[in-house]
């Protein structure tokens, strides 16, 4: 009794804790949860019962409903019972998806705008291209938009449609500072062959995405901006191939994906400090300097112009931590001569390393996975202290092949430990049966045990068949291996390979026993038989 008197208490004692918080703390902790179930502690008591009409966070998801009508009378009833003089903080739309699913986030989107929200997250795949709506373009309150198609599947973010922004919309976003556009598209209903900016107006826009975005009727894009720091442009496909970026504090700079071919990046950012490019073909850059460049990071899978690369190494030449793919360096192995007479142009260099991009290469077998003397003093001869690192295709081989035996051998521990419960489960269940007793046709029950044990004949097969099968190809994954990586796996693999021998002869004990309960079954049946012909006395 007192036990029970005092956890109710104790109970109590937390929840006045807890209602005692701040109004802003406690819709702080319910921001976390979304707003239906944000509304659903209205319950708890009379503190907590309109708490969350005032709540400056909306946070809807449409995977709280089945139904899209009954998600739609919530959102209705949701914003008609907030407080109205409360501004909205942020909004975050989850999952929205298919028919009138942009109808719905426009609903709230208008709602948030008319309250001065500064932070907008929409994750939404609308059923037709939907023109963003244009009340977006004007706010002066807004400082972090997001939209997005992280949430769903590669199928849906490449083919489904998406929100449409227009090169005629004009973005009046003045206090923006956090832009993330993911699968959206950019166009212009002209087809001109100038670059157009959507962005020139976001005047303190700071940090910049565009992520797997189409572009269509224009061929040139322009990102000038005076306050952006950091600028990714990763998968941007369709019309454009020309990028103009004019950002005076730009620091971070990334840039990737497989429509890069031909596209030259036009580039002033004197303050840049971070460079990444990975993409299928050769990078053509042009800039004045990069002054402050510290860390640069090029990956050409596929690089096929030398003078190009080369361009491209002068034009990183303030670089301090320089990383290069193999192919790149193959290249240049093939064109010494056009080195031959330049000086090396990294004079700040302290760090280079040297990756493959591709296992196999596509270059003859003598020169393959090799840096040229010629190669290596052009890249090393201006900065004598700087460290060399060459990363193989035996190594990135290794290191691949090193991480699927590990996990092959995770996964067969775990099935030998499922075996072994599913073995012992079965031998208490046959002992705790005992003997049955039969009444049916001993031609019944002889082919009932003998189906019995063919199945567990099959099943015992199939067992130490995958058993087998893993071990081999964890042997065979070792033995690709070099001595160091073999020895830090052959000891929990030759631990593994006793744990199956022990497992399978658990599976055969089974199947024995199995057998042994089938010879008593047909006994059974047997004497049955016999006692028949017994004549009463």
């Amino acid at each position: 009794m007192d036990s029970s008197h005092g956890k109710k208490r104790m109970n109590v004692e937390d929840d006045d804790r807890l209602s005692s918080l701040q109004d802003e703390l406690i819709h702080k902790i319910l921001s976390f949860i979304g707003i239906k179930h944000a509304i659903q502690t209205s319950v708890l008591s009379s503190r907590w019962r309109f708490i969350w009409t005032s709540m400056p966070y909306l946070n809807f998801s449409k995977d709280d409903f089945y139904e899209l009508p009954n998600f739609s009378e919530f959102v209705t009833r949701v914003l008609s019972g907030r407080n109205n003089q409360t501004e909205v903080s942020s909004v975050k739309l989850s999952n929205f998806r298919g028919k009138d699913s942009d109808v719905i986030a426009e609903q709230i989107m208008k709602y948030a705008f008319s309250h001065n929200i500064q932070q907008l997250d929409v994750a939404c795949l609308p059923q037709n291209n939907v023109e963003f709506p244009p009340f977006l373009f004007s706010s002066r309150s807004l400082k972090h938009l997001s939209l997005t198609k992280e949430n769903f599947s590669a199928y849906e973010r490449r083919y489904c449609s998406s929100y449409v922004f227009k090169a005629t919309s004009t973005w009046e976003l003045p206090v923006l500072t956090t832009l993330y556009l993911d699968g959206v598209t950019l166009c212009c209903d002209d087809n001109t062959d100038k670059c157009i900016d959507f962005f020139s107006k976001c005047a303190n826009l700071k940090n910049l995405t565009l992520k797997s975005c189409y572009t269509e009727g224009f061929k040139g894009l322009s990102i000038c901006l005076p306050l952006l720091s950091n600028l990714t442009v990763e998968d941007v496909y369709g019309s454009v191939n020309v990028y103009n970026i004019v950002a005076p504090e730009l620091k971070n700079l990334n840039m990737s994906g497989v429509f890069t071919q031909d596209h030259p990046y036009l580039i002033s950012a004197p303050a840049l400090v971070s460079l990444l490019y990975k993409g299928f073909y050769d990078l053509s850059l042009s800039t004045d300097d990069f002054p402050s460049l510290e860390k640069a990071d090029i990956c050409v899978s596929y690089p096929r112009d030398a003078h190009q690369a080369l361009r491209l190494l002068q034009q990183l030449h303030n670089v301090k931590s320089l990383t290069l793919n193999l192919e790149i360096v193959e290249l240049l192995n093939k064109s010494v001569d056009l080195m031959s007479y330049q000086p090396s142009p990294f004079v700040n260099l302290k760090s280079l390393k040297i990756h493959p991009v591709r296992e196999l290469s596509e270059v003859r077998e003598h020169t393959r996975g090799k840096m040229y003397a010629e190669v290596k003093s052009y890249l090393l001869d201006s900065s004598t202290g700087a460290t060399l690192i060459m990363v193989s295709r035996e190594d990135i081989r290794a290191i691949k092949n090193t991480k699927f035996a590990q996990e092959f051998v995770s996964e067969l521990w775990e099935m030998l430990e499922q075996e072994k419960a599913r073995i012992e489960a079965k031998i208490t269940k046959t002992r705790e049966q005992g003997r049955p007793h039969f009444s049916e046709h001993i031609y019944k029950c002889n082919d009932r045990c003998w189906e019995y044990t063919s199945m567990q004949v099959k099943e015992g097969k199939e067992k130490t068949s995958d058993i087998i099968s893993m071990l081999q190809n964890i042997k065979g994954l070792l033995a690709e291996l070099p001595a160091s990586n073999q020895a830090t796996i052959q000891p929990s693999f030759s631990t593994l390979c006793a744990e199956a021998a022990i497992v399978t002869n658990k599976i055969t004990e089974c199947i024995k026993m199995g057998c042994d309960e089938n010879q008593r079954r047909l006994n059974v049946c047997l004497h049955e038989l016999a006692t028949t012909l017994q004549p009463s006395s």
